[in-house]
């Protein structure tokens, strides 16, 4: 890897970082559809830190997916498939109302992209 990717990366990374942080901030706020939105973004980011690690393809928003599966398939770990379903699932909040949002719900999924950050790091060095 280049110092160039090398930098992507790291940026990519931190990125990551600084979104689970304001989705915490948001969901704490009240605001569920920033928070769902960050921790989406953190999740989003985080695959294309790896995709950049790995040399994988992630120039549009559908292949989020692709880049998870490969990403299960390369650790064998089953629970990255399951929190890429929760990844969606919070980016799919910005298209609901308010009304439907549940914030312990919305907390304890943000909690949930986390965890995938920390498995997915690995894929990034």
């Amino acid at each position: 890897m280049t110092t160039a990717d090398r930098a992507e990366v790291d940026d990519f990374a931190r990125q990551s970082q600084q979104f689970l942080e304001r989705a915490r901030e948001y969901v704490n706020a009240g605001d569920l559809h920033q928070a769902s939105e960050k921790a989406w973004g953190a999740a989003a980011h985080m695959a294309k830190a790896v995709a950049a690690a790995q040399g994988w393809e992630y120039d549009k928003h559908r292949d989020f997916s692709h880049i998870l599966n490969n990403a299960w398939q390369v650790t064998g770990n089953d629970e990255i498939r399951s929190l890429r379903a929760i990844a969606n699932d919070l980016h799919g909040n910005y298209y609901r109302r308010a009304r439907f949002l549940n914030a312990d719900a919305i907390a304890a999924d943000i909690e949930s992209v986390a965890e995938l950050v920390e498995l997915l790091a690995p894929l990034t060095e």
